[in-house]
C-alpha cells in the first residue's frame, strides 16, 4: 500500500482523502495491520491504482 500510496506522490492524508479512508487506516495498512476495506474504498484504491497504470493482479502478493 506505501508503495502505491508514494508512487502517487500522495501524502496518507491524501490518499485516504481519496479512497474515502482514514488516515489512521492508512497508516495501519502501511504498517502490516490490516482493517478491512468496504467495497467503495477497494474501487477508490482502484481508480487510485489505474492513475499510475497498476493494476490488483501487477501487485506481488507480498506488498505491504
Amino acid at each position: 500500500m506505501k508503495q502505491i500510496r508514494q508512487a502517487l506522490g500522495m501524502t496518507q492524508e491524501e490518499f485516504a482523502r481519496a479512497i474515502k479512508a482514514h488516515q489512521v487506516s492508512v497508516a495501519r495498512w502501511e504498517n502490516s495491520r490490516s482493517p478491512s476495506l468496504n467495497i467503495a474504498q477497494i474501487k477508490a484504491l482502484e481508480r487510485e491504482m489505474a492513475k499510475i497504470g497498476l493494476r490488483f493482479a501487477d501487485l506481488p502478493d507480498d506488498l505491504n
